[in-house]
This record gives structure tokens, C-alpha cells and sequence, in this order.
């Protein structure tokens, strides 16, 4: 069986053309286990099997397994199901990118047609990613400055997480697609409710936005109710960072109280480059 390095490094050899140095933004050639740009910088491919592009400090402290175990344990028993299959409805021929992946659950549960790429900030995120099946190149990247070269990039998946149009716009090949998801009114309104946060969410502006950047377009609502088995509604408490900002005294209650169901109430944005 192979390595995580090997793995990682199979792909890179196929789509090392794909990347550019987020330094100088030049090309890259695959030396041994590390990708060399024509101005030697240079980014290693760690024993994990993922390369750490960014030039800040990995977000070590928000995003950790404390809050990404129990969500992928809340998406491998099916709470997006049926979102993903929508998703899956959506995909075109060509190389995919999953911005914000986290833990890398979304991705593994995707198909794609051509070379998959995800990165995060988090950690832990990406450490756990390696931990899948995902076939892609996984690694710790900027959102602002995306290690990825112009026009190589077919499909951007963008779930539940920030956007750079800018950056979108530059990687994506022409008629290349944009897929966000991004919450609606009563997304979650249950961890809401017991953790006695604001229920309504307002999500006009982001969608303003989006149809702005990608005037050829469509929107899509995606409204359901997943029945949380038993063994899984104290990981529902946990899943989000909703919790964060939650008193001890809310989370006791929570978690002598926990919601049996959630509501998975989002839109489907798709923009065409």
C-alpha cells in the first residue's frame, strides 16, 4: 500500500502544471518530494501528503478536531446527503477545487471528472483530510492568493465557506463554474434555538453579491429536515462554531437537552465564468 507522500506525490506528477508559487507566482517543477518554482522557493511534501503554501501561521486554534470529528461524523451518517447529491447534479467535466474543505468529508463524498485539489487554514482540518480517500492534492493555502495557476481550474466547490472573487475569477477556465453554498433563513435552526442564538439569518447581500461577480447564474433552495440518530446529537452540539460563542451554563443545558433533528435550509448558487 502506498504512503500518503507517495500518494500525493503521484498526483503532483500529473498536475504539477497546474500550481504556480504564491510567492512569485511562477511555475513549478516537482524535485524529489518538493515542488521548486524557477526562483527556488520552495514547498515541501510533508510524511502526511500535503504541502503547506501559506506564509502565515496555519490556523492551529478555531478550527480543530474538537469541531471537525464530530461533523464528519454528522456527515458520513448522512446529514447532507441530500444536498451532495444536488451538488454532484451540478458538476462539469475538468479539474476540481474545494475551497475550505476542513476535514475533507464534502470532497470524499464527491465525484469529480478530472484532478481534485482542496485546501483550508486549519490544521487540523487538512491532517485529517490526509486521513480519507479524496484523491486529490490536499494542502494549507491563502483564500487571497491561491496556489493555482490561471485558467486551470473547471469547477470552485465553495461550501459554507469565505469567497475570492478576484482569485475565482483568475483560476477558473472560461465557462468554468462557481458552486456556493451558502445557509438560508432556518439553516440549523435548532442549534440555534437551544443555544438560544438569533434564528434568522439574512443571506440577500451574499447572494447579491455572487450574482454581481457571475451574472450568468441560477439559484437553488435545498430544505430539509435530518433525523439525528441518538449516538450523534451531543456531536450536533459541537459541529459548528456556533457553539463558541455559547455560555457554560447554555451548553450544560444543551447537552442535557440536545436537538433530535436538524434543518438543512441553504441555497445552491452556481455562477458561470
Amino acid at each position: 500500500m502506498l504512503k500518503k507522500i507517495e500518494k500525493a506525490y503521484l498526483l503532483l506528477e500529473e498536475n504539477v502544471e497546474m500550481l504556480r508559487c504564491p510567492i512569485c507566482h511562477g511555475k513549478f517543477q516537482l524535485a524529489a518530494y518538493a515542488l521548486k518554482c524557477e526562483n527556488n522557493h520552495t514547498y515541501n511534501l510533508n510524511k502526511k501528503g500535503y504541502v503547506n503554501f501559506l506564509q502565515t501561521k496555519a490556523d492551529t486554534e478555531h478550527y480543530t478536531r474538537k469541531m471537525f470529528e464530530p461533523r464528519r461524523r454528522l456527515i458520513q451518517a448522512g446529514m447532507y446527503q441530500n444536498l451532495l447529491t444536488e451538488i454532484q447534479k451540478s458538476f462539469v467535466s475538468g479539474n476540481l477545487l474545494d475551497v475550505g474543505t476542513g476535514e475533507g468529508s464534502f470532497l470524499e463524498l464527491l465525484e469529480g471528472a478530472g484532478a481534485k485539489f482542496a485546501f483550508d487554514i486549519a490544521k487540523d482540518g487538512i491532517e485529517m483530510a490526509t486521513e480519507l480517500d479524496t484523491k486529490s492534492f490536499l494542502s494549507l493555502a491563502d483564500l487571497t492568493n491561491l496556489p493555482f495557476a490561471d485558467e486551470s481550474l473547471s469547477v470552485i466547490l465553495n461550501i459554507f465557506t469565505p469567497s475570492n472573487y478576484a482569485e475565482f475569477h483568475r483560476v477558473l477556465t472560461e465557462n468554468g463554474r462557481v458552486i456556493k453554498i451558502i445557509p438560508d433563513r432556518n439553516y440549523l435552526r435548532e442549534l440555534r434555538e437551544v443555544y438560544q442564538l438569533p434564528v434568522d439569518y439574512d443571506n440577500q447581500a451574499v447572494i447579491e453579491r455572487f450574482k454581481e461577480e457571475f451574472p450568468k447564474n441560477t439559484q437553488q433552495t435545498i430544505d430539509y429536515t435530518f433525523e439525528i440518530p441518538e449516538n450523534l446529537r451531543q456531536d450536533f452540539l459541537l459541529m459548528s462554531p456556533l457553539e463558541w460563542s455559547v455560555s457554560e451554563e447554555r451548553k450544560k443545558f444543551a447537552k442535557e437537552n440536545p436537538p433530535k433533528t436538524a434543518r438543512i435550509h441553504v441555497q445552491i448558487l452556481i455562477g458561470i465564468k
